[in-house]
C-alpha cells in the first residue's frame, strides 16, 4: 500500500511539472489609444471605428490586425509570431506580416500589464530601455 502511494505522489508531481503555464497576457485585446513621440512632441490618437485593431496572445503566439480609413482609402495590416515575456521585457520574433520587410524580424517591446489593460512601449534597445522622446505608446484593453 505505501508503494502504491508513493508511485502515486510521484506520477502526479510529474504531470504537474508537465502542465503549460498560462500567462495573464493570454487573450484577445482591442487598441484604444496610440500615442508616436517624435523628439519629444507627442500626437495621441483614440481609436475608433474607422481606426481599430485587434491583438491576440497564446501561451506562445500573437498575431495582430487593424485597419484603417482615411477618406476614401482603406488600409489594413496584419502579422503574427512568437513572443517571450519576461517581466516587463516582451519579444516578437515576427513571422507572418502584410509588409514583406519586417518579416523574419525580432522586435524588443517593453510590456506593462495592468487588470485588463496592456500598454506596449517601443521601440526597445538591446537592454529593452526605450526613450520617451522618442516612441510609440499603445494601450490595449482586454476583449474576451
Amino acid at each position: 500500500m505505501k508503494l502504491k502511494t508513493i508511485i502515486l505522489v510521484f506520477t502526479a508531481i510529474s504531470l504537474l511539472g508537465f502542465k503549460t503555464e498560462k500567462t495573464k497576457l493570454n487573450g484577445t485585446y482591442k487598441i484604444v489609444s496610440e500615442e508616436i513621440v517624435i523628439n519629444g512632441e507627442s500626437s495621441f490618437t483614440l481609436k475608433n471605428d474607422n481606426n481599430s485593431g485587434l491583438k491576440t496572445w497564446s501561451d506562445k503566439y500573437f498575431m495582430f490586425i487593424s485597419s484603417s480609413v482615411n477618406g476614401s482609402q482603406i488600409s489594413h495590416s496584419f502579422g503574427g509570431g512568437t513572443y517571450n515575456l519576461s517581466g516587463n521585457e516582451y519579444t516578437e520574433q515576427c513571422d507572418y506580416h502584410v509588409a514583406p520587410n519586417f518579416r523574419g524580424i525580432t522586435l524588443k517591446l517593453h510590456l506593462e500589464i495592468k487588470g485588463d489593460t496592456v500598454i506596449q512601449i517601443y521601440p526597445c534597445d538591446d537592454s529593452h530601455y526605450y526613450d520617451i522622446n522618442n516612441c510609440v505608446i499603445q494601450k490595449y484593453v482586454r476583449v474576451d
